[in-house]
C-alpha cells in the first residue's frame, strides 16, 4: 500500500486535489481512499488531505501518519510537522530548489520543488495550485498525464466546473514536463 499527504491552506484546493489523483489512481486499476481533515474551517487555515491506494482491497482507516510521498502546497505552513514520519519524498510548490529546504530544515529525503503558483496564474489566471502540481505529482509517481486528465475532467464536470477543467488540465501538463 502507498499513502499520500497533501498538505494546504483552506481555499487553495487540497482536498479537491486529493479527490483527483485518488480518481486517477482508481482509473490506473488501483483500490482508492481519500478523506480529509480540517482544522477552524475557513478560508486560510491549514488542511490536510490524504490518499490510500493499493492493488488489493485497503482495510486500513484512519490518518496517515507516514506516508510515502507528501505534497506541500503552501511554504508558509510548518515544514517541520509537514515532513515528520515521511518515508518518502516530498512535492514543495515553491520558486526556491530543494536544496534551500535541505539546508534549512537539516532535511535529506528526496525534495522536488516546483512553482506551480507561478504556472496556474499564467495559464488559469488565478493562484490556486492544486491541479498544477498534480502533473508534477503524476511525473514523480508514475501515473501518466492521460489518467490524470481523465480524473481531473470528471471531477471538475461532477463540481459543476467543466469550463475551467481544460485550463488546470494545461497547467498540470506543464508541471509534468517541468519535472525532471
Amino acid at each position: 500500500m502507498q499513502e499520500v499527504r497533501l498538505h494546504g491552506r483552506g481555499g487553495q484546493g487540497v482536498r479537491f486535489a486529493a479527490r483527483i489523483l485518488a480518481r486517477a489512481l482508481f482509473l490506473s486499476g488501483y483500490q482508492t481512499q481519500d478523506f480529509a481533515i480540517y482544522g477552524a474551517e475557513r478560508r486560510g487555515a491549514p488542511v490536510t488531505s490524504f490518499v490510500r491506494f493499493d492493488v488489493k482491497p485497503i482495510l486500513e482507516r484512519g490518518y496517515i501518519f507516514e506516508p510515502d510521498t507528501a505534497v506541500l502546497l503552501d511554504e508558509t505552513l510548518n515544514f517541520s510537522s509537514v515532513s515528520v514520519g515521511l518515508k518518502g519524498i516530498i512535492l514543495i510548490n515553491s520558486h526556491r530548489k530543494p536544496e534551500y529546504f535541505s539546508k534549512k530544515y537539516n532535511f535529506h529525503k528526496k525534495i522536488y520543488c516546483i512553482d506551480a503558483t507561478q504556472i496556474a496564474l499564467q495559464i488559469i489566471g488565478k493562484p490556486i495550485a492544486n491541479a498544477a502540481i498534480l502533473g508534477a505529482l503524476a511525473k514523480i509517481m508514475n501515473i501518466g498525464m492521460k489518467k490524470l486528465e481523465e480524473a481531473a475532467r470528471m471531477e471538475f464536470d461532477e463540481e459543476g466546473l467543466k469550463e475551467i477543467a481544460q485550463k488546470n488540465i494545461e497547467a498540470s501538463t506543464r508541471c509534468y514536463e517541468a519535472i525532471k
